[in-house]
């Protein structure tokens, strides 16, 4: 396996460090060259500088692998200056209530992707650090450097000038919930480290000098990955006299197979043809209504959904994503809440967002659930001392 550390989108004249793995993890092989010059390895993977990336931790409840991201993805809004949809997010799996979300610049890694697509996989720097108790504050090898928490974030650094503490992790050590000790894994006198703990009031401690390419295996597979392909072995080819034991086997197998798919091919046929014409006349009964940006049919299903609402109301009637019908559908599970667990709701663009106060997770689980089978979409992600949930009417309600 080769590995290449990216300070920016691979360039033809720009030489890049790589360096080649062993099954078992073992470096056996380094060097530094443009892309046209690195080794022909079957699977590829870069590392991507940590200047790119910021780590945040993420306590979720639990949830299917499938909403993990979206629900990530609703709980960093509020936490990353630009903008969610021109960022670039990938999710680890839970670990002990919490996930941790690397967040990049979309442009930048598609940029990385454009330009050398041998890439099967892209990792932050900062995510292969060890996470261990207090802080641990690594140097880059673009230069400058990050520092990672015990929770699992991290965020980038410059590099000390003058003796002086880079401005952002003074401004994190003066902010609320400082680490017991900032462990240094770069070269540091002891008298730099003295002075660094008498003007923070924190101690920085020396470790062991810490580098990308030292990471174990197991840091490298957990590590969130922006292009979310997992790698897969290649199965070895059998040997001739195994495959002849089974060839009567094999020969029912994919008889019964192909009797199998030929009746998924039925089903799906028709389905489609069931589905083209409940497009159709969905459409065509937009059309007929004279609906404005009908074209399509989920446009004309939204079209004739806001229209239904718009009589209902003229009428004096409430409509089913209205705020008392809705709050209706979904009181039922919510009543499984503690007393008290609520601390603010409030209804805007046809959805309820409730904010809770501390909630357990098992708890919290059983009534999404309840209130997805009930027809209301639940999004349930941590907030400021609890948890924070939009709930909307599902598509099939309307």
């Amino acid at each position: 396996m080769l590995r290449v550390f990216l300070p920016a989108p691979p360039r033809a004249d720009r030489a890049d460090p790589w360096v080649r793995y062993s099954a078992d993890g073992r470096a056996i092989d380094r060097g530094q060259d443009v892309p046209s010059r690195w080794p022909a390895d079957p699977v590829t993977e870069a590392v991507l500088a940590a200047c790119h990336v910021r780590l945040i931790a993420l306590a979720l409840p639990p949830m299917p692998r499938e909403r993990l991201r979206g629900a990530a993805r609703y709980a960093l809004e509020d936490q990353i200056a630009t903008s969610i949809d021109e960022s670039a997010i990938a999710v680890t799996e839970p670990r002990h209530g919490t996930s941790v979300a690397a967040v990049a610049s979309a442009a930048l890694i598609g940029a990385i992707t454009a330009q050398e697509r041998r890439i099967a996989r892209i990792v932050p720097e900062s995510a292969l650090a060890p996470q261990a108790e207090g802080w641990s504050w690594c140097a880059s090898a673009a230069g400058g450097g990050f520092v990672r928490r015990a929770d699992g974030s991290a965020f980038a650094v410059d590099a000390p000038t003058g003796g002086a503490l880079p401005g952002a992790l003074a401004a994190a050590l003066r902010a609320k919930g400082a680490p017991r000790a900032v462990h240094v894994a770069f070269p540091a006198d002891v008298p730099q480290l003295a002075e660094w703990s008498r003007t923070t009031g924190v101690p920085f401690v020396g470790a062991t000098a810490w580098q990308w390419e030292q990471a174990p295996l197991a840091s490298f597979a957990s590590a969130p990955d922006f292009l979310r392909e997992a790698t897969r072995p290649r199965a070895g080819a059998t040997g001739r006299p195994a495959l002849g034991s089974f060839r009567p086997a094999l020969i029912l197998i994919g008889a019964a197979l192909a009797v199998h798919f030929a009746g998924l091919l039925v089903t799906w046929s028709w389905l489609d043809v069931e589905n083209w014409r409940l497009s159709r006349a969905i459409v065509a009964e937009a059309a007929a209504a004279q609906l404005p940006d009908a074209a399509t049919p989920q446009a004309a299903f939204d079209a004739i959904a806001r229209r239904n609402a718009q009589l209902r109301h003229r009428a004096m009637q409430a409509a089913p994503a209205d705020a008392l019908p809705l709050l209706a559908r979904a009181a039922p599970a919510l009543r499984a809440l503690p007393p008290l667990a609520l601390r603010s709701a409030r209804y805007a663009s046809d959805a309820w967002t409730l904010d809770l106060g501390r909630v357990d997770p098992a708890l919290l689980s059983r009534v999404t659930r309840g209130l997805n089978a009930a027809g209301v979409e639940a999004l349930a992600v941590p907030a400021a001392g609890g948890t924070r949930m939009r709930l909307s009417l599902a598509p099939v309600a309307r």
